[in-house]
């Protein structure tokens, strides 16, 4: 889902190693740390420098659970903190923002615990006191989610996991540091470009033509050519790159206008990845070519084929080698940057899977309006019987003969 907010955010690009002698000049009054407890360099890195002597809290790196609020709120509370740095991946972003306006607004938390049975997106009120409201600081360590400027956030509550959406959710200030770049696993970059194209793919493929499309065309080519190179070169400002792009599918023009639920592959990825317990991204790669599949033959409920074939052209004009039918051709992607889906797809997360999409999003529901169960159960039979698709005889296309793409 995207969602217009008004609170723009801060955005700082910085020089490998930078942030810990320029993040004070971004905080107001007392200021804690939230960070992913496996980035210990980077933690020590920061409290040497402007951040010395800040309170700091370590989370693991796990979806964000209402425990997770309470921990971060307690933190927050406790050191009477005006300004809190997060850094890491996804969900500690995640875990500081709610946990910042829940605190700042302890309404909200009746709200959302009234609400989160009826739906799987919760869209908070404003808060009543917006000054109450710490400042955020976000530098995320992965790519992909764009968390540190989206306006919205995941929670794993007792009826499963729920999106909020709030103007207020947006950070203040993201930085991006090439060095909290670093360390990430190069399997999880090329996953986080595959979010971002999906983000931008999905969401132009469920929304109707707009004066943006050339937008969106050309910022998908540049995501395509970023994650060619990387396949060539693994360097540090190709990765700053990537968490540029991906902030950039939230804060640029290309999804000016669209319809906010219109990349409607998240839905279903969201609800296989909770069942599962795997990650977004891996429950995306199994479900994203039946869906699209599914557009290619005429479903237009899933999106519109001739939007999906005229975005997959730009796709392979960088990329000549890709199918260039759109479902086929995007197996051919992820299996080009080494992504693969889920391992086993069984009966019973099937039949949970269709449920809970059901439930969460379908229905009189704006998510998949216009899908039903059977629908949704054919796709994810369809992922369970694909899944040769992704790790088939081709394999990992990075260890293979390669061409130099043009920036």
């Amino acid at each position: 889902m995207i969602v217009d907010h008004g609170l723009r955010t801060r955005c700082i690009i910085t020089d490998d190693g930078m942030v810990p002698k320029y993040v004070g000049g971004l905080t107001r009054g007392k200021t804690g740390l939230v960070v992913d407890q496996d980035l210990g360099v980077h933690r020590d890195k920061l409290l040497a420098g402007d951040l010395k002597g800040s309170a700091v809290l370590e989370l693991s790196a796990a979806p964000v659970t209402v425990e997770t609020l309470r921990k971060v709120g307690s933190f927050l509370r406790e050191n009477g903190l005006q300004t809190v740095v997060g850094l890491g991946g996804g969900s500690i972003l995640d875990a500081v923002k709610l946990a910042v306006l829940f605190t700042a607004d302890p309404a909200l938390t009746i709200f959302a615990e009234r609400h989160a049975r009826r739906s799987g997106l919760l869209v908070l009120p404003p808060i009543t006191n917006p000054k109450a409201r710490p400042k955020t600081i976000l530098m995320p360590s992965t790519v992909g989610t764009g968390a540190e400027v989206s306006a919205v956030a995941c929670l794993d509550t007792a009826v499963g996991r729920r999106l909020i959406a709030s103007r207020n959710l947006a950070g203040d200030v993201a930085v991006l540091d090439a060095g909290h770049l670093a360390t990430l696993p190069q399997c999880l970059v090329f996953e986080g470009l595959l979010e971002a194209l999906l983000r931008v793919a999905g969401t132009m493929v469920g929304s109707q033509h707009s004066i943006f499309d050339d937008d969106g065309h050309v910022l998908i080519q540049r995501i395509v050519r970023l994650g060619e190179r990387l396949m060539l070169h693994d360097a540090p400002e190709l990765r700053l790159t990537a968490a540029r792009l991906s902030m950039e599918t939230h804060t640029g023009w290309a999804l000016i206008g669209r319809n906010p639920y219109g990349a409607r592959h998240w839905y279903l990825a969201n609800e296989l990845a909770y069942v599962t317990g795997t990650r977004k991204m891996t429950a995306t790669a199994s479900v994203i070519g039946p869906i699209w599949e599914e557009i290619a033959h005429g479903a237009a409920a899933w999106g519109d084929h001739g939007r999906l074939r005229q975005l997959w052209s730009m796709v392979t004009e960088v990329v000549p080698d890709l199918d260039p039918e759109p479902a086929p051709g995007i197996n051919d992607l992820m299996r080009r940057w080494g992504i693969s889906g889920i391992e086993t797809i069984g009966e019973a997360t099937l039949l949970r899977t269709t449920e809970a999409a059901i439930r969460n999003w379908g229905g009189a529901l704006p998510m998949l309006r216009g899908i039903d169960a059977v629908q949704i159960h054919h796709v994810l039979t369809a992922a369970a019987r694909g899944h040769h698709v992704l790790s088939g005889p081709k394999g990992d296309l990075r260890a293979g003969k390669r061409e130099e793409v043009s920036t």
